[in-house]
């Protein structure tokens, strides 16, 4: 079922989106805050929270297709990073991906577009049992925001 969900999504996504011009490239510095969902070894859980600061690129084709990659600093990781797919919908933007590290898949919204920058929130999981490139975490909540570079 999960597999059919991600096939639909991507095929959504790709669907009259295969060209490759570029409509826009936007640079940006992104801070993000949240709090992940750690499980432990002795069965127990706990919600830890963190920061990053990523820079990154984002390029929208004429159909609205997104394709946005992003690296930066991360506590309490030290580094991490983002690649994600998307649909641009009016002002909101719609993104699914990867995070390598801590890994995570993830699904990003973005907010209104102010003067400055505007906000996004993720939600993050883990679909590893007990990976070391998973940094203990089974998901993640983060509220965000970017400004254009």
């Amino acid at each position: 079922m999960k597999k059919l969900l991600l096939i639909s999504l991507l095929s959504f996504f790709f669907s009259g989106n295969s060209e490759a011009q570029g409509k826009s490239k936007n640079s940006f510095v992104e801070w993000n805050f949240g709090v992940a969902y750690l499980e432990d070894w002795s069965s127990s859980s706990l919600f830890f929270p963190g920061t990053s600061v990523l820079w990154g690129r984002t390029h929208i084709n004429d159909n609205n297709f997104i394709f946005e990659y992003e690296a930066g600093l991360a506590l309490p990781s030290i580094v991490t990073g983002k690649l994600g797919i998307g649909k641009k919908f009016n002002n909101t933007k719609v993104i699914i991906g990867v995070r390598p590290f801590p890994f995570n898949l993830y699904l990003q919204s973005s907010f209104t577009k102010g003067k400055k920058g505007y906000p996004i929130v993720s939600i993050e999981f883990n679909p590893l049992d007990d990976s070391p490139l998973s940094f203990g975490s089974k998901a993640i909540f983060n509220f965000g925001y970017r400004w254009s570079k």
